[in-house]
């Protein structure tokens, strides 16, 4: 074990970390892991996000190795991962395209589909993290047995979960039993390791025996490299998080400034309107007064009216006085001829 490969995974960066966050702290220990064995074949069932898998290909593009990666998976989740939409496998496959597909394929299908484009005996690294009930994580560890390489190695996640149906922890006290040459992470839901012992000896992994320091160093080592990953990937999220908030600031103040332009632009109408008001009350104020003049010369003229009348009245008696003072003079004239016409 070369303690200069240990200090340079300390410094891996993965450039890819999305939700869900299950996988992000063993990235440490799958970039050593792939960089140390140098598999021809490598293969993950289960990719989700990518978390996982993206390490394995950096680490891959990072060490210069000939290993060619294979990911399976539907991309329509299931009842563990849950079920997810389309935008999912974009993303995946966008990242894949730009950084590893020079060495690497996504097949999109169910692992039982897959593992017939795959000859017996030529996986050396299998990671199986896929449905995670017992019965669904043993059938895809027996159907992809007769795959694997001699001296190949095999990863489990989640084996540290024991609610919701998950029963990878059952499957995997079963292969401890059966498979000498093991060890157990138990941070980030728990991650086991295997390998058989059929292969070469330079490539067996003497740190796999039960109980040696250097397996409990190794898991003290990469449990603290594991939640520094996970530390980062809470600083992008928070990060991201402050931006997405800064953003939403900047959008609210937008919203208030527009807000406060339309408020003003409200005062001013109302400060029109008010002068409007004010314009009609004065024009109502001087109809008012206009009106009040009418009625007064109306009074007056009705007044007028009045005196005129009386003043008909006197001039229309006095023309019936002068009309009798005429009847009056024109009896007194026949009287005064018939007395000129008397003989008498």
């Amino acid at each position: 074990m070369n303690p200069l490969d240990l200090l340079r995974t300390a410094s891996f960066s993965p450039n890819s970390l999305r939700f869900p966050d299950a996988w992000i702290g063993h990235i440490p220990f799958a970039v050593w892991l792939i960089q140390r064995i140098s598999p021809k074949i490598f293969v993950e069932l289960g990719t989700h996000s990518g978390n996982s898998y993206f390490s394995f290909c950096q680490a891959v593009v990072e060490a210069n190795l000939p290993t060619k990666c294979y990911a399976v998976d539907t991309w329509r989740g299931d009842k563990h991962a849950g079920k997810y939409g389309e935008e999912v496998f974009q993303n995946v496959n966008a990242h894949h395209q730009e950084y590893f597909a020079g060495f690497s394929r996504l097949l999109r299908m169910t692992f039982d589909d897959a593992v017939s484009y795959f000859e017996d005996g030529t996986i050396d690294l299998l990671h199986i993290d896929g449905l995670h009930s017992y019965d669904a994580v043993k059938h895809d560890f027996e159907t992809w047995l007769p795959k694997l390489a001699p001296g190949a190695v095999v990863l489990f996640h989640d084996t540290n979960v024991r609610e919701r149906g998950f029963g990878v922890w059952k499957l995997w006290g079963e292969l401890q039993a059966q498979y000498p040459l093991n060890m157990e992470f138990v941070h980030s839901h728990g991650l086991g390791m295997l390998q058989f012992s059929n292969g070469k000896s330079e490539g067996q992994l003497p740190w796999l025996a039960s109980g040696t320091a250097e397996q409990q160093g190794l898991k003290n080592y990469f449990a603290a490299l594991g939640a520094r990953q996970i530390e980062r990937y809470e600083l992008i999220n928070l990060r991201k998080t402050v931006a997405e908030c800064d953003g939403q600031i900047a959008t609210l103040n937008q919203v208030v400034a527009e807000r406060d332009g339309q408020i003003a632009n409200l005062h001013q109408a109302v400060a029109e309107r008010d002068g409007q008001i004010a314009n009609l009350n004065q024009a109502v104020a001087e109809r008012d007064g206009q009106i009040a003049n009418l009625h007064q010369a109306v009074a007056e003229r009705d007044g007028q009216l009045t005196n005129l009348n009386q003043t008909m009245a006197e001039r229309d008696g006095q023309l019936s006085d002068r009309h009798e003072l005429a009847a009056d003079r024109e009896a007194l004239r026949y009287t005064v001829a018939e007395l000129y016409a008397s003989t008498s």
